[in-house]
């Protein structure tokens, strides 16, 4: 494995991820099939996590198992499905959204529920946590809630050992905690200014380092870091809250040419969405301006499609940037 930058090679020799690793599941969610990049699989039924265990071959779409009591099986893969001892299952991926319990996250943790992935939801807010896992499984979708404060590295590595715990693996991130108390430098607003580089900085540096090693030890992820259209241009009342998603568009970027070819990472910016951000806001001035630029918004369903239509693409697809902003907005 390489990476596309002409610096140095960090990436391991082992040899290329194949692409059918991860999580597959039938269409009621009753059978669960955990295809590992040690060769091993595990397949749960119900409530039993490790109804069959074992070790399995790939020779080209087809796959032969042999479980542990010496059982064989086999199965096939056509157009990305798995078909196995007469069912039918589908790539599924656990996915960890920070900041979950509003906005951006909230829509997100809907939207790939719906999808049917498992999602492990992250924020400060707990109460919002629980209530949105509730709707999301009285919708039949499968998530649990773990308080987040991703400006503490010990609590987002109990987040994702929380998720470890529950499903076995982590397989994408969506990083999409987030402030904006937007001011004007001359304000001297510095706690506020603190505050935005602790969370939109060093809260997804923590998202990285406490998920990433999984990812590396599975050979394969999706790392997706919700920046903003901030990330290409700086205006008036915005820079503290710029910088740092320069910042964010810079580490997720460094992190892509860093990976190995199993690791994908996207960056996606939107532009004015609605959300909570501007509630944030205390300065004066900078309120006033933000409620004439949020005149026209979409929807944060807008950008939770745009994540999924990233998370969704096949192993050999990376999708790395995506903005998403209001038609009017020009």
């Amino acid at each position: 494995m390489g990476i596309e930058s002409e610096g140095m090679d960090t990436t391991s020799t082992a040899p290329p991820a194949h692409p059918y690793l991860g999580l597959w599941v039938t269409a009621d969610g009753r059978i669960r099939h955990e295809l590992r990049a040690d060769g091993r699989y595990v397949e749960a039924r119900g409530d039993h996590e490790a109804a069959y265990v074992g070790s399995y071959e790939l020779d080209g779409d087809h796959i032969d198992y042999r479980d542990d009591t010496g059982f064989t099986a086999d199965g096939d893969f056509r157009d990305d499905v798995l078909h196995h001892a007469g069912m039918v299952l589908h790539r599924r991926k656990v996915v960890l959204v920070t900041g979950a319990s509003s906005g951006i996250g909230r829509a997100t943790a809907l939207r790939l529920a719906a999808d049917g992935h498992p999602v492990v939801l992250g924020a400060r807010r707990a109460d919002r946590l629980e209530a949105l896992v509730s709707e999301i499984q009285e919708a039949g979708g499968n998530a649990t809630a773990v308080p987040l404060d991703v400006t503490d590295l010990a609590s987002v590595e109990g987040f994702a050992a929380a998720a470890l715990a529950r499903f076995g693996r982590i397989d994408v991130l969506v990083a999409n905690a987030g402030v904006m108390p937007l001011s004007p430098l001359a304000s001297g607003l510095v706690d506020e200014w603190d505050r935005m580089i602790d969370v939109n900085v060093r809260g997804l540096l923590h998202s990285i380092a406490a998920t990433l090693p999984t990812m590396l030890a599975q050979r394969t992820g999706h790392v997706v870091t919700i920046a903003s259209i901030g990330a290409y241009d700086v205006s008036p009342t915005a820079a503290v809250y710029c910088g740092t998603k320069f910042a964010a568009r810079a580490i997720t970027e460094g992190l892509r040419q860093e990976s190995p070819r199993g690791i994908r990472v996207t960056t996606v910016s939107p532009g004015v969405t609605e959300s909570e951000l501007a509630s944030t806001i205390t300065d004066a001035s900078a309120a006033a301006a933000m409620v004439v630029y949020r005149a026209e918004s979409i929807s944060a369903d807008a950008i939770a499609r745009a994540v999924s239509y990233a998370v969704a693409e096949t192993p050999d697809v990376d999708i790395n940037e995506i903005i998403v902003r209001p038609a009017a907005k020009r």
